[in-house]
C-alpha cells in the first residue's frame, strides 16, 4: 500500500478537523483507496498551543522551510487564511513544486489567476472544493459531473451564517441584530462578521464557482454585492405576503448580453427548492441544459464537514486524478474573456421598502417618481404610521429593467421623500 506523507500549513478549527478525521478515518481512506496519507509535518504560527487533540506522529513546528524543504512531502494542506501571507505560502509551495489543497476562498478569488499560472509553469495542482459550500461537492459535481452541459444558471445559498440568521428572522421575529448574536454564540458566526453578513463571502464563493461552470476569468470587482444588515423583520413579513422567503442568494446567469453575478438578499418564491433551505446549511440548484435543475444541500462550513473536502482533494491529488484535471481544463490557467451584464441591464421583478415621514403626499410624490421612470407597479402598501410619525410605503414591480428601478430609487430618496435609505430586493 502507497504511504503518503502530507504537510498542513495551519492549524486552526479546520486545520483541526483535518487532523482528526484523518486519524479517525484513514482506514476507511485505505480501504477504498489503496491510499495510506499520514501527516507528517504540521506548521503553525503556535506550535506550542493546547489545542484540546493530538498531532498523531506529525512533527508540529512554526517553520514553513520544514514542508518546503521536504522532498518527501508532495502534497501540502494549505489552510491559511487571509489573502497575504496565504497567496505567498501558496505560491512558496507551488515553486517548491508542491501541489496544494486549499479552503481559501478569498485568496484564490483575487488571486487565482496568478496562482493557477504559476501552478501549470511547475506542472502542479491547485485543488480547492473546500473553499466552496464546505462538505458539498459542488466543484466536483460542476466540473466533473456535468461536464458535457452547457450550463445556463447557478442559484446558491453559500453562507452559512447569514443563512441561519434570515431563519431566526423569520420564524422567531427576531431582528438582525438579535439573530446575529445566537448565530455568535452558537459558534456560527466570527466575532467580526461583517465578510460575512455583507456578501463578502459569498462573492468570494460565486467567483470560483462561475469560473468553473462559465470556463471563464472572473474577476471579482465583475461581482455585485449586497449584505444583508439592512434587513428587518417587516422585510421577512412582506416577503411571505408575497409568498416568497429572502435568501443572501449568489447568483450566476448566463445572459444574450453577457454573463450576470450577483450576491444579494432576494424574494425567492416559496416553491423553489432553495426557499426550503434553512438555519445554517447551504444549497446549490444549477440549471444545465441537459442534465436540468440540480440541487446540492448540506453543511456549508464547520470543521469536519470542511476537513471532508479536503481530504477528497487531498486522495484526488495523491491518486493522480487531480493533477491530470488540472492539466486538461482550461478555466485554470486561461479561460474565455466574457461580458459582464451591468446592473442596469438587469431584468426582474423587484421590491422597495420606503421608510417616510407621515404627511400628505408623500405617497403621491413616490408614485409620481416611480411613473417618471418607467417603473410600472405591481402593487402598493403604506402601513400606519408609528408613534414618532415614520411610516413605511412597500412597492412591488412588475419586472423591468435594473436601470430603471435604481434610477427611481436614487430619485426618491433625492427628493426628501424617504427619512432612511431605500430597502430594494430583487425576485428571483
Amino acid at each position: 500500500m502507497e504511504r503518503c506523507p502530507i504537510g498542513l500549513i495551519g492549524w486552526g478549527t479546520v486545520g483541526g478537523g483535518v487532523v482528526s478525521l484523518l486519524l479517525r478515518d484513514n482506514p476507511v481512506i485505505r480501504e477504498r483507496c489503496g491510499l495510506d496519507l499520514h501527516i507528517k509535518t504540521i506548521v503553525t504560527r503556535t506550535p506550542s498551543r493546547d489545542r484540546g487533540h493530538g498531532a498523531g506522529t506529525a512533527v508540529v513546528t512554526d517553520r514553513a522551510d520544514a514542508i518546503l524543504g521536504d522532498p518527501e512531502i508532495r502534497t501540502v494542506v494549505h489552510l491559511v487564511g487571509g489573502t497575504t501571507v496565504a497567496r505567498d505560502l501558496c505560491l512558496a509551495c507551488i515553486q517548491a513544486g508542491k501541489h496544494v489543497v486549499t479552503a481559501n476562498k478569498a485568496m484564490l478569488a483575487e488571486h487565482g489567476d496568478e496562482i493557477f499560472a504559476a501552478a501549470a509553469a511547475k506542472g502542479v495542482a491547485v485543488a480547492f472544493e473546500a473553499a466552496v459550500a464546505g462538505g458539498i461537492p459542488v466543484i466536483a459535481a460542476v466540473r466533473d459531473g456535468l461536464v458535457a452541459n452547457r450550463i445556463e444558471a447557478i442559484y446558491a445559498i453559500l453562507n452559512g451564517t447569514c443563512n441561519f440568521i434570515l431563519t431566526k428572522m423569520e420564524h422567531e421575529g427576531k431582528g438582525f441584530a438579535e439573530a446575529l448574536a445566537e448565530a455568535q454564540k452558537l459558534g456560527y458566526a466570527e466575532a467580526d462578521p461583517t465578510l460575512d453578513v455583507d456578501g463578502t463571502d459569498s462573492a468570494h464563493k460565486l467567483a470560483l464557482l462561475a469560473r468553473i461552470a462559465f470556463n471563464a476569468r472572473i474577476p471579482i470587482a465583475n461581482v455585485r454585492v449586497e449584505g444583508i444588515q439592512t434587513l428587518t423583520f417587516q422585510d421577512i413579513r412582506s416577503a411571505k405576503t408575497m409568498n416568497c422567503r429572502i435568501k443572501l442568494l449568489a447568483a450566476a446567469r448566463q445572459r444574450p448580453t453577457g454573463l450576470e453575478l450577483r450576491v444579494a438578499p432576494t424574494l425567492v418564491p416559496l416553491e423553489h427548492p432553495l426557499a426550503d433551505v434553512s438555519k445554517n446549511y447551504n444549497g446549490i440548484y444549477v440549471v444545465s441544459d441537459a442534465a436540468g435543475p440540480t440541487l446540492l444541500v448540506g453543511q456549508g462550513a464547520g470543521a469536519l464537514p470542511t476537513a471532508s473536502a479536503v481530504l477528497a482533494d487531498v486522495v484526488d491529488v495523491v491518486s493522480g486524478r487531480y493533477p491530470l484535471t488540472a492539466k486538461r481544463f482550461s478555466f485554470f490557467t486561461a479561460g474565455k474573456p466574457l461580458a459582464f451584464v451591468p446592473e442596469i441591464d438587469e431584468y426582474t421583478g423587484s421590491y422597495a421598502r420606503f421608510t417616510v415621514p407621515d404627511r400628505p403626499g408623500i405617497l403621491a410624490g413616490i408614485t409620481n417618481v416611480l411613473s417618471k421612470n418607467g417603473v410600472s407597479v405591481l402593487s402598493i402598501h403604506q402601513g400606519e404610521p408609528d408613534q414618532a410619525g415614520t411610516a413605511l410605503i412597500e412597492v412591488v414591480t412588475h419586472p423591468l429593467r435594473g436601470g430603471s428601478f435604481l434610477s427611481a430609487v436614487a430619485d426618491i430618496d433625492r427628493a426628501g421623500l424617504t427619512i432612511q435609505p431605500t430597502v430594494t430586493l430583487r425576485r428571483l
